[in-house]
């Protein structure tokens, strides 16, 4: 059984034509829920002269409904927590409450009827299981815990997945989570790929050992994404000698749905009975024709969930599309996240991401160390970057200072042939000058 592809094969393995028989009639009701339940989208329904009963197909749904953003989102839950005006279900029908902080550090909510959770369980499992985690695993939980969205919940649905669960937690000292390690001998890790990073840093300062030593061989990465750049998946599957699947989900709807399978060639979504999902024109919000290689905005729809149901919800990822079935016999397109439009950057119009600088700087490795700061003269104001950038990026131990000038010329003519666009500073700092994140890597830095 340990063999199977899915942990529900039945659901996830059914074909989409069968699949989108259940969502519509799934989709149906969860209009009619939300238009007589939340003031907050009856009020939406109504502003777009909309009725539940206009909507009579897929089509009708993406072009006449409009969408939700996070910002709506945050300011209706201002109003009266925890959901505001989209408070669907009474408080004691809730049974779970999970929160992410956003830029204004005050928290958005999601909330959970015990169906919600059964739902958000049985996504996570799947999501955990296509990635590669097993009953037989140790499996050590490095992201963080508490009240965050993918901390009690990923545990959780680890054991009912049956596997060993060692709930650490961050920001857990990285000397006590290796010294836990070192006694407990953990097969599998879930954490963020700057973690996973950081981690290894640490590795033989605290423990004398290389990292491969330790044999952890599962790396389940997200949270932010590197687990999905091609050169940075390289080095951590080098260092550690180890198998890293890259996985994506959203805070407001399931902190855990999309994963990539042994192969590795874009991320499944194991959410499909839960979530229509859309990808769409970034400016228009208005599906996009699918082909490989096509990019655009993730948008989904909540599909039967009480509390606080979520219509057409722009997650503001940028995704990258598959359509070719995958060789390993999971139905669906596949996805990879190339950056969030929060920190996309417009720089004399062109669009820059972090991510993107990120890639750039992984592949000059062993000459640079990975680490690198966006470095910007003021906040950007919708995207738009006023004054000069400034890029810095630490240089590798074996560099020798006679080398830097030739290394900057090649860090800025990479990035020009990238992005059609090159920093007007980049500085060349030594090792260990840009602090390792122990948790959630940021790359933008600015010194107003």
């Amino acid at each position: 059984m340990d063999d199977r592809l899915a942990w529900n094969p039945e659901m996830e393995l059914m074909p989409e034509e069968d699949m989108a028989k259940i969502q519509w009639k799934k989709l149906k009701n969860t209009l009619e829920h939300a238009y007589e339940k939340s003031p907050f989208y009856r009020k939406k329904f109504q502003e777009a002269n909309l009725h539940p009963k206009d909507i009579r197909s897929f089509e009708d749904f993406s072009l006449k409904v409009p969408v939700t953003t996070k910002e709506e989102i945050r300011e209706m839950q201002s109003k009266g927590y925890p959901l505001g005006d989209n408070m669907t279900v009474s408080m004691s029908d809730i049974v779970w409450v999970t929160a992410s902080t956003g830029t204004t550090g005050k928290p958005t909510y999601t909330c959970c009827t015990k169906n919600d959770w059964q739902m958000w369980m049985e996504s996570i499992k799947r999501m955990l299981w296509l990635g590669g985690l097993r009953p037989r695993d140790v499996h050590f939980h490095a992201l963080a815990l508490s009240t965050w969205i993918s901390g009690i919940s990923f545990t959780q649905a680890a054991r009912e997945l049956g596997a060993t669960v060692v709930p650490v937690g961050v920001p857990t000292p990285a000397q006590r989570m290796l010294m836990l390690a070192a006694d407990l001998n953990p097969t599998s890790i879930i954490c963020t790929p700057s973690y996973a990073e950081h981690l290894a840093l640490r590795v033989k300062e605290v423990l004398g050992l290389e990292p491969a030593e330790l044999g952890i061989r599962k790396f389940l990465c997200g949270g932010e994404p590197g687990a999905g750049i091609p050169s940075v998946k390289e080095r951590i599957e080098q260092i550690w000698n180890c198998d890293l699947r890259d996985l994506w989900g959203s805070p407001e709807m399931i902190a855990g749905d999309k994963v990539e399978c042994h192969l590795k060639q874009g991320m499944h979504i194991v959410n499909r009975e839960y979530c229509y999902n859309e990808i769409c024109d970034p400016e228009t919000k208005e599906p996009l024709e699918l082909e490989d290689g096509a990019t655009g905005t993730f948008i989904y729809t909540s599909l039967g969930k009480e509390a606080g149901p979520l219509l057409r919800f722009d997650v503001q990822d940028q995704v990258k599309v598959w359509t070719t079935p995958c060789e390993c016999g999971y139905p669906g397109i596949r996805v990879t996240v190339t950056g969030r439009f929060d920190d996309m950057l417009k720089v004399k119009g062109v669009k820059i991401w972090p991510s993107t600088i990120k890639d750039i700087v992984a592949t000059m490795t062993p000459k640079l160390t990975g680490q690198f700061k966006m470095v910007l003269s003021q906040k950007p104001i919708s995207f738009r970057v006023e004054g000069p950038i400034r890029v810095k990026a630490e240089y590798g131990e074996k560099v020798q200072e006679s080398e830097l000038p030739k290394l900057k010329e090649e860090l800025t003519q990479r990035i020009r042939n990238a992005t059609l666009w090159a920093p007007e500073h980049i500085d060349l700092v030594p090792p260990g000058t840009i602090p390792t994140p122990e948790f959630k890597a940021s790359y933008l830095e600015i010194n107003e």
